[in-house]
């Protein structure tokens, strides 16, 4: 993935990008109601962008 792809502030379920997400921040909480650990979800993410892209 690019540099600054935001695999952590991006939510795995609807998209939103919560760009006021500080390190400090360990679980996301989006309005749509996913609450993850902010690891988990950047792993997610990076996943997906790979199979989206290694092709």
């Amino acid at each position: 993935a690019e540099r600054f792809y935001p695999s952590s502030k991006l939510c795995s379920c609807c998209g939103n990008i919560k760009k006021a997400l500080k390190l400090s921040d360990r679980v996301y909480r989006c309005a749509c109601g996913n609450i993850i650990d902010r690891d988990f979800q950047a792993s997610i993410n990076l996943k997906g962008y790979g199979e989206r892209f290694a092709s």
